[in-house]
């Protein structure tokens, strides 16, 4: 009888020394998790179009939109992170004449292969976000619409002697306020490819509102 307890007894240590061990090892990997936690977000809202250059003075702004599927990868542990997001955009502006005004927006996919960005907690719950990253972008349709006749921005390239690039790669700088996992990101987005070759140097010049939830 003595025998069979002092044999329980080392079973009943053994399985509590495996329990520590697993349970250390679970914890473990869950911290190492955390430090390396991925968040994923999806973002979007209106987008303020326009056109900078010397023959792009007369030029108004357009609304368009700007929806994104991201994520971000922390950079140690201060708030520092990398990330990067893509989805669909849009480019354009407006000319305001005294006969009907001339609209024209272009439809784009865009990815930003890379952003950096530091979050500064302001409360538990509350942080500041600012970031600065690339992006690129491919023009899928386009419209010019004006005197009741829609063109498309090759049209419009053909009929005034230049190149139409539908391709165009740039700088995006924001600063964005969460809330939980609630954001509110304000973006300056400028395209360094001309859009019309020969045409004044016109790039694209865009100013993004936008809301998002992380996930």
């Amino acid at each position: 009888m003595k025998k069979l307890l002092s044999i329980i007894a080392a079973l009943l240590i053994c399985m509590g020394t495996q329990a520590q061990i697993v349970s250390s090892r679970s914890s473990i990997v869950r911290t190492e998790k955390q430090s390396s936690n991925t968040q994923w977000f999806v973002r979007g809202g209106m987008n303020l179009m326009n056109l900078s250059g010397d023959a792009a003075e007369d030029l108004k702004s357009k609304m368009g939109y700007n929806v994104m599927l991201g994520f971000t990868k922390n950079l140690g542990a201060q708030g520092a992170y990398w990330g990067m997001d893509f989805g669909l955009t849009s480019r354009g502006f407006k000319v305001e004449g005294e006969g009907d005004d001339i609209k024209s927006i272009a439809h784009a996919v865009q990815v930003s292969p890379f952003t950096f960005g530091w979050e500064f907690d302001v409360t538990d719950a509350i942080s500041i976000d600012p970031h600065i990253g690339a992006f690129v972008s491919c023009d899928y349709t386009s419209k010019m619409k004006g005197d009741g006749e829609d063109i498309s921005w090759s049209d419009f390239a053909d009929y005034s002697g230049v190149d139409y690039n539908r391709f165009d790669a740039g700088l995006n700088l924001g600063v964005g306020v969460w809330y939980d996992r609630f954001n509110l990101d304000f973006s300056y987005q400028r395209g360094f490819i001309d859009v019309f070759t020969d045409l004044d140097g016109v790039k694209s010049s865009n100013f993004m509102i936008r809301l998002g939830v992380a996930f």
